[in-house]
């Protein structure tokens, strides 16, 4: 490690970086190498971040499917994969897929909540779990799933737009 720091601070000398560009480019090394670290253990929604003192540290969020409550950013991706008309014409949802980009297909189940139109979250959630169509009101809808199974939790956090009358099949992909 210390040879990897030395041949950086040596390239970046040689090719004239400044300080600010110095910074950059340790900031992009160190975030690469605990991307590479936290994905191969499966500690999964870790961040670095610069510290004001210039260390480095790692920020993790926990996230709580279950409370009405959004994540400091967007996890993953929820998205309404497609939709098809139904028999009854009603507003269903049905979870099509749930994958992770470096294990594939995994089982996952999650709470919905309704947005108002302010954008708050409704307190009232819909538990989606299994292989089961949901009769829902159409709208937006803050969605937060996880993996099950996969010995590390992964998760997918986002709005999704419900398209009414009609069975909305979801594709989630949980990082």
């Amino acid at each position: 490690m210390k040879k990897l720091i030395m041949a950086l601070a040596v390239a970046a000398l040689v090719s004239g970086c400044a300080d600010k560009d110095f910074g950059e480019v340790v900031n992009d090394g160190v975030n690469g190498a605990i991307d590479g670290v936290l994905g191969s253990v499966g500690v999964g929604n870790g961040t670095v971040v610069k510290n004001s003192d210039g260390g480095f540290s790692v920020e993790e969020e926990e996230v709580w499917p279950h409370r009405p409550e959004r994540t400091r950013r967007d996890y993953g991706e929820i998205k309404v994969a497609k939709t098809k008309k139904n028999p009854k014409g009603r507003t269903e949802i049905f979870v099509e897929s749930c994958a992770h980009q470096r294990i594939g297909s995994v089982d996952c189940d999650g709470w919905m909540f309704e947005v108002t139109a302010e954008g708050w979250l409704v307190e009232d959630s819909i538990l989606v779990y299994g292989d089961r169509t949901y009769s829902i009101a159409a709208g937006q809808y803050y969605a937060k799933f996880g993996s099950k199974d996969t010995g590390t939790k992964y998760y997918a956090t986002g709005e999704v737009n419900i398209v009414p009358f009609v069975t909305n099949y979801i594709a989630i992909t949980v990082e």
